[in-house]
């Protein structure tokens, strides 16, 4: 696998692990297809092989743009020279959510004007085991200049502790010559919808309104994605009504996550998100890619296809090329274990199949493996292979979860030893499964090497992972060993869910240890008052 560090802003990673330029460059599908695209010149801020134009970048955004479609583009809507690239900034009939002005997207941080050492000083304090009366007096006397911009990182630094950070916003907010910003009550409303206090997040809205703040699109949009991202999708319909009402536009982020939430498994209502999607189009947004992909992937499940070819057609018609614009329904298809649908339209892809099938063989395999059809996968495999194309980690992550499931754990250790062979490194979806197939075949010992190993090498596990092993671990009756990842949890600052407790006092009352069952659900109860009032 080619390892990219930075890559053009109009590149994404296939099925193949290899980046793709998504601009149409003299009627060819792809600007490039090897690690040349990555060849960053010094000193300039674009792809240095000159077909793209696109801008290079450290790091994805939530809302990095795909591409759209230009107003000088020809009636087929696509470049044609190598000089018509797709300059997302010099469109004007079309924008993106990181083109609006003065809007930032929910997830993104105000950007640091502040002493580091003046932000550690106040966080160590917050976090700290202390009554807030303690803390109080501290602050009192640290001698710190207190600007809204510190006032975000702190209170974003203390999120896990939602209780502290919240009375520290309080107390703050209350000093002489000092007044909190638009900003600081947004990180706020956020914290406190991250720890599902809806009710501080809306007195907090009613606050800054009350005090005279700007209310933004991104105001609303914080409001509308912490109640979606909980399920309560009702709730985030009626505020962006609301938000109309009031006479605020929503931005390309406010359709995002909108949609996203009704696109959900809980709280899912796809008619809506349908109806908002056509909303989004008219308004000239162009969406990424992973909103592409969770959007297309609900019209699968949902068995709306129409639905589903129509946002296709929408990509291209925006300037996704349409070799990627298929691919990603082809996936999504796969996804929903739509094989035959997804096979009759890489038939029908004309000229394009034979590009489109490197793209979507991956996800292919994966849907295959699915239905438990062995042979058809390994024969796409070898069909890639003969093709020169290596397979990628999807593939070999997939092949080694079918094994894990089938109980052929030999076989899933030679798939994952071939990756490492080939330079292609696992992921924590691979290690994840690993230490599934471990458990379920009584080989917990390695299970938890794989699990030390993660956190030792990396990649580091992540909330699915510390729940998925607890879950393991509580079936086969080690629930005792899973309290053990709570407290590993914390020590990583991910913090356990409510589920993660259920899951190990029911556990340890199975087991007949009642009294390690008392602590665990004292331990949950600490920790919800803990992170609301910090005692």
């Amino acid at each position: 696998m080619i390892a990219v560090r930075r890559q053009c802003s109009r590149c994404v990673s296939s099925d193949l692990g290899v980046p793709a330029c998504l601009a149409r460059v003299g009627g060819s599908v792809w600007c490039s297809l090897s690690s040349n695209h990555d060849n960053v010149s010094p000193g300039r801020r674009c792809c240095s092989n000159g077909l793209c134009g696109g801008s290079i970048r450290g790091a994805r955004t939530p809302s990095t743009s795909l591409g759209c479609r230009a107003s000088l583009m020809k009636t087929r809507g696509f470049a044609t020279s190598d000089r018509e690239g797709l300059d997302l900034a010099s469109m004007s009939n079309v924008r993106r959510p990181d083109q609006e002005a003065g809007v930032s997207d929910p997830l993104e941080s105000t950007s640091p004007v502040y002493s580091e050492a003046d932000v550690e000083e106040v966080c160590v304090l917050l976090l700290r085991p202390e009554d807030w009366d303690s803390t109080r007096e501290a602050l009192e006397k640290c001698n710190v200049s207190f600007t809204s911009e510190l006032v975000v990182e702190v209170i974003r630094r203390c999120k896990c502790r939602s209780g502290a950070a919240l009375r520290f916003f309080d107390w703050v907010g209350k000093r002489d010559g000092y007044g909190h910003s638009s900003e600081t009550y947004n990180m706020a409303m956020k914290i406190a919808g991250g720890a599902k206090d809806f009710e501080r997040m809306r007195s907090l809205f009613y606050e800054m309104r009350r005090k005279g703040c700007s209310i933004t699109p991104h105001t609303w949009t914080i409001m509308i994605m912490q109640y979606g991202r909980t399920g309560l999708t009702e709730i985030a319909l009626g505020i962006f009504e609301e938000m109309k009402a009031s006479g605020c536009e929503p931005s390309g982020s406010t359709y995002k996550y909108l949609i996203i939430s009704l696109c959900g498994r809980k709280g899912r209502k796809v008619d809506e998100a349908v109806k908002l999607f056509r909303q989004m189009m008219k308004s000239k947004y162009v969406p990424d890619k992973e909103f592409v992909e969770i959007y297309l992937g609900c019209l699968c499940e949902s068995d709306k296809l129409l639905d589903a070819r129509k946002c296709v057609n929408f990509l291209r018609e925006v300037g996704f090329s349409t070799a990627l614009s298929y691919s990603l329904y082809i996936r999504a298809l796969c996804r929903a274990g739509n094989l035959e649908e997804a096979q009759k339209l890489l038939n029908n892809a004309g000229a394009e199949r034979e590009m489109l099938n490197k793209y979507v063989c991956g996800s292919i395999v994966h849907g295959l493996l699915r239905k438990g059809n062995l042979e058809a996968a390994l024969s796409k495999v070898d069909e890639m292979k003969q093709a020169g194309v290596s397979p990628s980690v999807h593939v070999y992550t997939s092949l080694a979860v079918h094994y894990l499931k089938e109980k052929e754990i030999e076989k899933a250790e030679e798939v994952l030893e071939t990756m490492k062979r080939e330079g292609c490194e696992p992921t924590i979806v691979t290690y994840s499964a690993l230490i599934r197939g471990y458990v379920g075949v009584g080989k917990v010992g390695d299970a938890w090497s794989v699990f030390n190993q993660m956190k030792s090498e990396g990649p580091s596990p992540d909330f699915r992972t510390y729940s998925m092993f607890m879950n393991c671990l509580c079936r086969i009756g080690r629930s005792e060993e899973a309290l053990g990842l709570i407290s590993e949890m914390l020590g990583d600052k991910i913090v356990p869910s409510s589920v993660n407790f259920r899951t190990v006092f029911s556990g340890l009352n199975r087991e007949g240890k009642h009294d390690l069952a008392r602590l665990v659900w004292q331990q949950k109860l600490d920790l919800a008052k803990q992170r609301k009032s910090m005692t």
